[in-house]
């Protein structure tokens, strides 16, 4: 999916839901910024309209129809930002991508500096917005969630969800958000080998309108801790649901054992005391082996899955995990994720 035939060097990805009276300054001072930067007809800007109910669609087509530079993907209802942001780098054009959110509280006028740390050598900016300018829920709420990510994750920003970020197109091409992992991707490239850093950036209060987020999102949480699994047991869920399972059968087994030997010593004639089955345990015992059992199983058929998707993406799979190739003679390519050949 395309939109113009000369590939540009930059794109800029604008979310949008319900900012109709803001996305013309925006794209006004996206345009002025890439006119000082000499890449006035180097760059694209693509509007993805998360299903807005406002004007927001028409404003977009206008600025389509009025700017060659300017082109919008409207998506048919509201799926959340990260389904946006993924239509959004489906259609981008340019090698590096920028994303910036459609409130205007972060500055278009910052993006140089990303691009600048780009050209060190990193693949993803995260820009850290200074001073913030939000309640002071928003705030602490924001704090505490840098710094658990941080501690689970090793990946120590100070500014995970800043919605101004730049990419290498390599990186972008390694993402796959969904649901409300728009907030990991720093995280999810850096947990597959990307170079991953930050810069401090202006931001303002909200100029129109109001916030489509709640202060405290609880499923931020939920969403680290499924990550972090995904990535430490996804190529191996038998070695956590073993682990599980080993915990829970064990000691269910050994006293079912020992159950099992004291009552065949009342079989042959020792003491009452050593009956099995007046025993209240028992059947605690008995659900947790069995439940034990179960989980074992779990494991064992993600296993099977696993196997037989990894065999027939395998391809795919060793793709993204090369960096570079160097031919003979010194040559060195990069390599695109999504397909394993050089560029």
């Amino acid at each position: 999916m395309s939109f113009k035939s000369k590939k540009p060097a930059y794109s800029v990805i604008v979310p949008v839901y319900c900012e109709a009276e803001s996305i013309v300054e925006l794209v006004d001072r996206i345009g002025e910024v890439f006119e000082k930067m000499g890449e006035g007809n180097n760059f694209e800007i693509v509007i993805v309209d998360d299903g807005s109910s406002d004007n927001t669609p028409n404003v977009a087509a206008g600025l389509c129809r009025e700017r060659d530079y300017v082109c919008m993907v409207r998506l048919r209802r509201n799926c959340g930002k990260s389904i946006a942001l993924m239509a959004g780098f489906k259609c981008a054009l340019g090698g590096t991508i920028i994303t910036i959110d459609g409130d205007l509280q972060d500055h278009p006028e910052d993006i140089p500096k990303l691009l600048e740390k780009l050209n060190e050598g990193f693949d993803v900016v995260s820009g850290w917005r200074q001073k913030r300018k939000d309640t002071l829920g928003r705030r602490i709420g924001s704090r505490l969630y840098n710094v658990v990510v941080g501690w689970v994750s090793g990946l120590r920003l100070h500014d995970h969800n800043c919605g101004l970020k730049a990419y290498t197109k390599r990186a972008v091409a390694s993402l796959c958000i969904y649901g409300q992992y728009h907030r990991y991707t720093p995280l999810l490239a850096y947990i597959v080998g990307f170079k991953v850093t930050e810069v401090p950036v202006e931001n303002s209060f909200r100029k129109y309108g109001y916030s489509k987020y709640r202060t405290f999102r609880y499923q931020g949480f939920l969403d680290l801790l499924s990550i972090s699994f995904t990535h430490k047991f996804g190529s191996s869920p038998l070695h956590f649901f073993g682990v599980v399972s080993l915990i829970l059968v064990i000691p269910s087994f050994s006293l079912l054992f020992y159950w099992l030997v004291s009552h065949m010593s009342f079989l042959i004639g020792f003491r009452q005391e050593l009956m099995l089955f007046p025993r209240p345990l028992l059947s605690l015992a008995l659900m947790v082996f069995l439940l034990g059992v179960v989980i074992f199983l779990v494991g064992f058929i993600c296993d099977f899955v696993l196997y037989h998707v990894i065999r027939s993406n395998i391809d795919n799979v060793v793709a993204l995990q090369i960096d570079k190739i160097v031919e003979k003679g010194g040559v060195e390519k990069e390599v695109n994720p999504s397909t394993g050949e050089g560029d």
